[in-house]
């Protein structure tokens, strides 16, 4: 009699929700895939203009457990896309870059560790905003946070915040002589509408076309 008693009352415990095994599992990972075109602006730690206009498509896909973006930059001629073109464009030209994210899920929670860029990760934190956060465990001050959020379905944000997280390296790039742990670098905005894989060809074009790109760059292709 004791027994059945025993396994009655391991029947009414409760049982804990399932773990996210897959990235699709996930609603905030569902929402953020597919693709995405954008109007983009990138400042200065004085909030400044480095570049006022220029525009991105973006390619998030899901696989399982692992993640990869794919992320197209225009840039228009200026400074910025002379420091990304490395010589290969005139003052007069502007640029095209290509790189490629790749990241896995660690937990049931839909965090996303990058492969491609050691220290840092993309935090869930509701069902349509996330972060994404580049450490410096020396500091513990974060070298960039950016935060995503997806208000609609065929809308979505990203706003980066470049801090200020060391004396040297990518934590102290175009900070100020007397700049402190904590301070602004750089600030950027995406401003992004979801297009159709088909249209991605379409817009590349224009965008080469209205940021009058000459050159390509691709990293971690």
């Amino acid at each position: 009699m004791k027994r059945v008693i025993i396994l009655a009352a391991a029947l009414l415990m409760p049982v804990a929700a399932s773990a996210q095994n897959t990235l699709a599992e996930s609603p905030y990972w569902k929402l953020m895939a597919g693709w995405w075109r954008a109007e983009n602006t990138h400042m200065d730690g004085a909030l400044n203009y480095n570049i006022r206009s220029y525009n991105s498509l973006l390619h998030i896909e899901l696989d399982g457990r692992e993640y990869r973006e794919t992320e197209y930059k225009f840039y228009s001629p200026s400074k910025l896309a002379q420091q990304y073109g490395r010589g290969k464009i005139t003052e007069d030209e502007g640029i095209e870059t290509v790189s490629v994210t790749t990241g896995e899920l660690i937990d049931d929670k839909g965090t996303v560790k990058l492969i491609s860029e050691p220290g840092t990760i993309i935090q869930v934190l509701n069902s349509d905003t996330g972060v994404r956060v580049t450490s410096n465990t020396k500091t513990n001050v974060d070298t960039y946070r950016m935060f995503i959020f997806a208000p609609t379905p065929d809308k979505r944000y990203r706003s980066n915040f470049g801090i200020v997280s060391d004396k040297a390296g990518s934590g102290a790039a175009n900070a100020t002589e007397d700049a402190k742990l904590g301070d602004l670098r750089g600030y950027s905005l995406f401003r992004e509408d979801r297009i159709a894989a088909s249209e991605f060809e379409t817009w590349r074009a224009e965008f080469r076309m209205r940021n009058k790109v000459k050159a390509i760059v691709e990293t971690g292709l």
